[in-house]
């Protein structure tokens, strides 16, 4: 039987715009990209024992995030209503320090599979031509560990 094809538009990413007592889970929507980039620092163990061959052991990882996609809002042209889940990656992408981390979730809807953690947001503003649509883009550092997650519609 032939393998089949898991279709990238079954991703999604929910942020906490609560607390880690009690969270308020809201999905971030406009993305064309939710991208999870997992980096392994390996060092060198090889040996004299080895035979001459590299060994090797991967201490650490390091996890992040790339969200893309269009800046958006909700209701009418003349009481726009930001997105909140951009507005809240917004919000923490102008801070530094303890105050820029935040709680992601992000799961295919499809399998309900995925990974949660915390992040730094590193929101890197707005702009562009003038026949296009402004951007979202928004780069997540992990902050520890990356925990599988299965989610709960």
């Amino acid at each position: 039987m032939p393998i089949k094809k898991r279709l990238t538009r079954f991703n999604r990413i929910q942020v906490n715009t609560g607390t880690e007592e009690a969270p308020n889970w809201v999905l971030v929507r406009g993305l064309s990209t939710i991208e999870l980039s997992i980096e392994p620092n390996e060092v060198d163990t090889s040996d004299f024992d080895s035979e001459g061959w590299d060994g090797s052991v991967t201490t650490h990882r390091k996890w992040s995030l790339s969200l893309q996609g269009q800046d958006g809002y909700t209701g009418p042209d003349n009481a726009q209503i930001d997105d909140p889940g951009q507005a809240h990656l917004k919000t923490k992408g102008l801070l530094t320090g303890p105050e820029a981390y935040t709680f992601v979730r992000f799961y295919r809807i499809d399998n309900n599979q995925g990974y949660t953690g915390r992040v730094t947001s590193n929101y890197s503003g707005t702009g562009g031509e003038v026949k296009s649509v402004s951007p979202f883009t928004c780069p997540l550092t992990g902050d520890g560990q990356l925990s599988a997650y299965t989610h709960v519609p």
